[in-house]
């Protein structure tokens, strides 16, 4: 007889027998056999070649920044020089036009004065030393002093020796750290024809050095100690006499 074969009970939940697909061979047998089923089969990670590629990347900006912060680096060290000169340059600039307002200023005030004073004594040869025409000086280099300029040692300086126009003394001294020696020059007599008629004027002209801050910079960016360190500023005020 031939012995009955269980076959397991299959329910409505039961999923592992629809796992299983059974094959039937020439023999009538069952195969026990399992076909994977391609929800069964095992997938390959892509996370090692992301995190490559990221580790990649990173080092790429890493690279590319470091060359972008080297080339900012470079541009600013050339720039820095010319951006101090420009800034030394406008505060030259500045600084000579307020010395020079403050220049014209004096002239005037020591043309006013010689305009006020007699000339009886210029024909004595000791009056640009201890005479009218030193007190001139004296308030030119007294009126510097108070306007915060320095006089360069003008008060009690004497007058140059050798040949003058008439009427006209001369200064010339360089000390208190002057970096160019500064000029006076007081003319009490200075002929101005109008018409047929000769005005007789007192002329007051102060010319003065003005030293460069920028000089060093420019020295440092060039390499070269030919820059000039001063300039004259030089100025005139003129007045008719009335005595």
């Amino acid at each position: 007889m031939l012995g009955k074969e269980r076959i397991p009970p299959v329910g409505r939940n039961d999923n592992s027998f629809l796992l299983q697909t059974p094959r039937i061979s020439r023999d009538d047998k069952f195969d026990s056999e399992v076909v994977p089923t391609p929800a069964c089969r095992p997938r390959r990670s892509s996370i090692p070649a992301l995190s490559r590629t990221r580790q990649g990347r990173g080092t790429r900006q890493k690279l590319r920044f470091g060359a972008e912060g080297g080339a900012t680096l470079a541009e600013f060290a050339f720039t820095l020089p010319i951006l101090v000169l420009i800034l030394y340059a406008i505060f030259d600039f500045g600084s000579a036009l307020v010395l020079k307002q403050k220049l014209e200023h004096v002239v005037y005030e020591a043309a006013r004065t010689a305009a006020s004073q007699s000339t009886d004594d210029l024909s004595n040869t000791l009056v640009g030393s201890s005479g009218s025409v030193a007190d001139l000086r004296d308030t030119v280099a007294q009126n510097l002093q108070n306007a915060g300029v320095n006089d360069c040692g003008l008060l009690g300086a004497a007058p140059l020796a050798g040949p003058s126009p008439p009427s006209t003394w001369t200064y010339r001294v360089s000390g208190g750290g002057c970096p160019a020696p500064l000029v006076l020059t007081i003319r009490r007599e200075d002929v101005l024809p109008v018409g047929t008629v000769s005005v007789f004027m007192s002329r007051v002209t102060l010319q003065y050095p003005f030293q460069y801050r920028s000089t060093g910079v420019l020295q440092a960016v060039a390499g070269s100690s030919t820059f000039p360190t001063s300039a004259n500023l030089v100025v005139d005020a003129s007045m008719k006499n009335l005595i």
